[in-house]
């Protein structure tokens, strides 16, 4: 799962989190449509969003106890599913339950469950291909030709990327009584992408404005 990968500089990751410039906003306009979906526990769901990606909920496993404690949200390529493109465009590196519905980092599964996951994913493998190599400088410094500029190597592939904006919202859940395992779960997940980009034609579109980048 997404939570056994994370493995980053928090404090550089914090830095490069203040300092995006996304290419999709130099766009005229956006698409958006939406995925909905209700999964039971140690259930997955999976998606054709378009540009051959494909848009996952994966569920984890039960624990010693026998409780499940979730799942992940992914998008990838099925060619290359272990580069996954929500993973590289979201600061903090570290820590980061952005991408884990149910128990991470302090939240339990109300708290993880109660609010929206709100995040960017690149949509092509130039850009992850692009992009990865700073990543993985960011991850490992002691390892890049110049350790001490990794901060800013980062941010500069970053603005060269082209992302879309993913927000899943737990519309219900159930929770075995007395316990936090997860039994069930309804979502919504809804997508704004360039008009660029060929959403999965069995999906229905809708004009939307793009999303600011952040600040």
């Amino acid at each position: 799962m997404v939570r056994r990968m994370r493995s980053y500089l928090l404090i550089v990751a914090i830095f490069c989190g203040s300092i995006f410039a996304w290419a999709q906003n130099k766009n005229s306009g956006c698409h958006a449509f939406e995925v909905t979906s209700e999964l039971a526990a140690e259930k997955s769901f999976e998606r054709a969003i378009g540009n051959g990606l494909r848009f996952q909920v994966a569920a984890g496993k039960l624990d010693m106890n026998g409780n499940f404690d979730g799942w992940d949200i992914l998008i990838a390529h099925p060619d290359a599913p272990d580069q996954e493109y929500i993973y590289p465009v979201n600061p903090p590196l570290r820590f980061n339950g952005l991408q884990i519905l149910g128990p991470s980092y302090g939240d339990d599964a109300k708290v993880s469950l109660g609010h929206p996951h709100e995040m960017w994913f690149l949509l092509n493998k130039a850009d992850y291909d692009q992009l990865w190599p700073a990543v993985e400088h960011v991850l490992w410094p002691y390892n890049a030709p110049h350790p001490d500029q990794v901060a800013d190597e980062y941010s500069q592939a970053l603005s060269k990327v082209a992302t879309g904006r993913l927000k899943l919202s737990v519309l219900s859940y159930g929770l075995k009584p007395g316990s936090g395992s997860i039994q069930r779960m309804q979502f919504q997940a809804e997508f704004i992408v360039p008009d660029g980009f060929p959403v999965a034609s069995d999906l229905k579109i809708k004009d939307a404005a793009c999303p600011a980048a952040p600040q």
